[in-house]
């Protein structure tokens, strides 16, 4: 049997709703699985500085998706900027600060 371009593309396409379904039928706090960072000890600031900005993106087309599905696309760069982004950043920032301090001790 050979596979066609049109049953290739239905099978993207197919996926791509499965996703979105899964995606808005998720709560607010349950956004919080697609965040995956973790500072690691064994990496320099810089890596982590480097990973968290990698997360950080990811986590955000997740948050702007569900974002325009719950609450449609007026102000969604703020929304996602204010609730999503920044408590990431303010919580990466204390790591960082926490990390500097305790290495100067």
């Amino acid at each position: 049997m050979e596979i066609t371009e049109k049953e290739i593309k239905s099978t993207i396409l197919d996926l791509g709703k499965a996703f979105d379904g899964e995606l808005t039928e998720k709560t607010k706090e349950q956004l919080e699985d697609y965040w995956h960072f973790k500072w690691k000890d064994s990496d320099s600031k810089e890596q982590n500085l480097y990973q968290f900005y990698e997360m950080l993106e990811l986590y955000s087309y997740f948050c702007r998706r569900w974002e325009t599905a719950k609450n449609g696309s007026i102000c969604i760069v703020e929304r996602v900027r204010d609730k999503y982004q920044m408590p990431k950043i303010k919580e990466f920032m204390e790591q960082l600060t926490f990390e500097v301090k305790w290495k100067r001790m």
